[in-house]
């Protein structure tokens, strides 16, 4: 968990390795930034205790997860809540967020990142070629869709991610 919040920080603020390798004059050298985000765990809970920001549910609700599968729920105006799972109900899937516009009003619950435990992270039971799925799905999270648009195919011959400069 210490090693893809590390990632998160690193990704969110430009401070990569391979931040080098775009092409200078493309039209992408300029448009890559350092978002000024950055990612911590927390260090009070909801009731204002101590926490280190880890909570270690053990739920059968973990194997085949789905939003059914988001417990104890921190409040999202304080914090974005990432669950990691064992599996996810549909083949084929590291993670997923919700758009922010999909969350509001009754939807709340299901608001944060359900994600899959071999994603979270360069070490353990995860690897460096997985560990920018969570910076993926924060990005969703975020309200920003793929490139090619608001869909997970990226056949599609054309989309727009409603973002003017991609």
């Amino acid at each position: 968990i210490l090693d893809e919040v590390s990632i998160l920080n690193r990704d969110y603020r430009k401070l990569n390795a391979d931040t080098s390798e775009i092409v200078q004059n493309s039209p992408f050298d300029t448009l890559a930034a350092d978002t000024h985000i950055e990612f911590r765990l927390a260090q009070l809970d909801p009731n204002g205790n101590c926490t280190n920001g880890i909570d270690r549910i053990y739920s059968h609700l973990t194997n085949n997860a789905d939003d059914n599968s988001k417990l104890n729920q921190w409040p999202r105006d304080k914090y974005l809540n990432v669950w990691v799972v064992k599996s996810i109900g549909s083949a084929g899937v590291a993670g997923y967020a919700f758009y922010p516009s999909a969350v509001a009003g009754f939807s709340f619950p299901y608001d944060g990142v359900l994600i899959l435990h071999n994603y979270i992270g360069s070490i353990g039971t995860a690897n460096v070629n997985q560990s920018r799925a969570l910076t993926h799905e924060i990005g969703h999270w975020l309200n920003l869709q793929h490139p090619w648009g608001n869909t997970n195919d990226p056949e599609v011959a054309c989309g727009d991610d409603i973002v003017d400069d991609t």
